[in-house]
């Protein structure tokens, strides 16, 4: 019997092809020298967890992390309007990935937030704990900008890892009443956060609650956007200890069962 034909993870329909995660731009700045890249599952750095999540598990993979391909989207959406988003945002992404000063305005925030949510929605489909609503990703497909439940703060990274590019995330579930419903697939909050050379975004994620942000640490919002623009010369700057503690800081101080991926 054969395998069933998937679905694209936006549109619904088939003729699945290998789409990339990262845009392939991305190698005409950033190094591809990496022989494998590793893929960490259950671990946090920052705390010790007191809820159940997934074992822990590190595996490694052949080839740069830019290169893996899943076969998750059609020809359609990949060469459509995945590809605008991605070119489109390239004059304001390029300069903040490597530390050159650029000035966003509302065009340039709306293009950098739809380029770095397609990237959140596109990894958190390589794992089991998904959170995001097809709605969410409709909405992206259709009006080429994330929807309100996005929070994304940026920064320029300052740590030992400026010629690459790594990405954390990890799921949660936040009920208002009490629920024997718990569980990955429940998961209702994801947390994303990237470094791309020298650039750190960090993006939340929840259609449920709306989360105001962190204490005891300087972030610049990037969205829901403002009428300000953002002078990317004065944004703060993140060393590896400090984008470890804002990555787990919602998991680590907030009550809600998180789940590891």
């Amino acid at each position: 019997m054969s395998k069933p034909a998937g679905k694209c993870l936006f549109c619904g329909k088939g003729g699945l092809t290998k789409g990339h995660i990262w845009p392939d731009w991305f190698n005409d700045i950033l190094p591809k020298t990496a022989s494998h890249h590793q893929i960490e599952t259950g671990k946090f750095y920052t705390f010790e967890p007191t809820v159940p999540g997934p074992d822990y598990s590190i595996e490694t993979k052949q080839g740069h992390a830019r290169t893996r391909k899943p076969r998750n989207t059609c020809t359609r959406c990949n060469s459509g309007w995945m590809s605008i988003i991605e070119n489109v945002a390239k004059p304001y992404a390029v300069p903040l990935i490597l530390n050159r000063s650029v000035i966003l305005n509302s065009f340039g925030r709306f293009t950098v937030a739809s380029l770095l949510v397609l990237i959140a929605m596109r990894l958190e489909a390589l794992g089991n704990m998904q959170a995001i609503l097809l709605e969410d990703r409709d909405w992206l497909r259709r009006y080429f900008e994330p929807t309100l439940d996005w929070k994304i703060w940026i920064a320029q990274y300052g740590g030992e890892k400026q010629d690459d590019n790594w990405a954390r995330s990890y799921g949660a579930q936040i009920d208002s009443i009490p629920t024997d419903k718990v569980g990955p697939e429940y998961c209702n909050v994801k947390v994303t956060t990237l470094v791309i050379g020298q650039f750190c975004a960090h993006l939340f994620y929840s259609p449920v609650i709306d989360f105001a942000g962190y204490e005891g640490i300087t972030l610049c919002r990037l969205w829901p956007p403002s009428r300000f623009d953002v002078n990317t010369a004065w944004l703060p700057v993140m060393s590896d200890q400090h984008v470890l503690w804002l990555h787990e800081a919602f998991a680590r101080e907030s009550p809600p069962m998180p789940h590891r991926t």
